[in-house]
């Protein structure tokens, strides 16, 4: 595997390997200037070759879960029978991009070959990271195809703002009037739920632990948050009280999808401390998941040849004193 390291003028630092575009390293400075690492990693980088819980990747051609691993007739990898999860068996996460880099950004590229997966078109993804001097990380992710397909990336860092063992105390606040209603496979019912009066409700901000520690139903299922949010036109903001750092997160995609780290646990190999269970917090930003089952609230993942695929996220590091 390579791997690449860009730095800010702050001193901020960003690692990342070409397997799966996967981040190995990303710090941030606190209240007192000290930086640390605010993303789980794994110890050594050959454990990113076995990594099921997508740890700092790209996951696609489609995040999410697509019921009964079919689009239009399509039969797509059922990599979670019968359903398909995470873009299949290796999806484009297990995968080797290739990957330049220069002092600010590093640009990875994958030619995902007609079939892969089940799904039609080559197509060709890239991704690119960049650091810049006010402290932001910025992802964007495109993709072209040469054949009608369907392509909605995420990218699945687990964020932990203290290096604690979790994230309970973590604020969150998420611009979302709705959340949609989940099944007990995990799959999207087509429901969106009111969040006002919810444990869903993040607008005025709170503590992850408030939602975590709730008796909903759908939470206690899902072993913490797992939920698609549909995003009004406004920053989400995570915060961490005691060593005063804050992410804000602003992109164009219209759903973030919470995931609490659920599974993680003390086989998981990461070096941040808290080996376990809700120990770091993922911010997808993506559209729909299962979107082509439920074209009356979402919008289209198709991609047709001479379109182009479009994600950007820019998510913004500070500190509150």
């Amino acid at each position: 595997m390579k791997q690449a390291t860009i730095q800010n003028a702050n001193g901020m630092t960003l690692s990342a390997i070409d397997y799966g575009c996967a981040m190995t390293e990303l710090t941030a400075p606190d209240r007192d200037g000290k930086l640390d690492s605010v993303i789980l990693k794994y110890g050594d980088v050959s454990q990113y070759l076995e990594n099921p819980v997508y740890l700092g990747s790209v996951v696609g051609r489609i995040a999410g879960r697509i019921r009964n691993a079919e689009i239009d007739g399509v039969a797509l990898t059922p990599s979670e029978a019968p359903h398909h999860i995470h873009g299949g068996e290796k999806g484009i996460t297990a995968r080797h991009w290739e990957m330049d880099a220069d002092e600010q950004c590093i640009q990875f590229t994958y030619l995902s070959p007609d079939g892969e997966e089940g799904y039609p078109g080559n197509v060709f993804f890239k991704v690119l990271y960049e650091l810049t001097a006010d402290n932001e990380l910025i992802v964007t992710m495109t993709a072209e195809t040469d054949q009608r397909t369907w392509v909605n990336l995420n990218h699945h860092n687990y964020f932990n703002l203290g290096g604690r063992p979790t994230i309970h105390d973590h604020e969150l606040t998420l611009p979302a009037d709705s959340v949609g209603v989940l099944d007990a496979e995990s799959l999207p019912t087509g429901e969106l739920r009111d969040v006002s009066g919810t444990p869903f409700d993040f607008r005025d901000g709170k503590t992850v632990r408030e939602a975590l520690e709730s008796r909903d139903e759908s939470i206690e299922r899902a072993s913490g948050l797992d939920h698609p949010f549909i995003l009004k036109d406004e920053p989400i903001r995570l915060h961490d009280p005691v060593s005063g750092r804050t992410m804000t997160v602003e992109t164009n995609q219209p759903v973030m999808v919470v995931y609490s780290g659920n599974f993680l646990s003390e086989e998981t190999p990461v070096t941040l401390n808290g080996r376990q269970k809700h120990s770091a917090i993922c911010l997808e930003a993506q559209a729909y998941p299962d979107a082509p089952n439920h074209p009356d609230i979402a919008t289209s993942i198709e991609l047709k040849p001479g379109e182009l695929y479009h994600s950007r996220t820019v998510y913004r590091f500070g500190v509150e004193q």
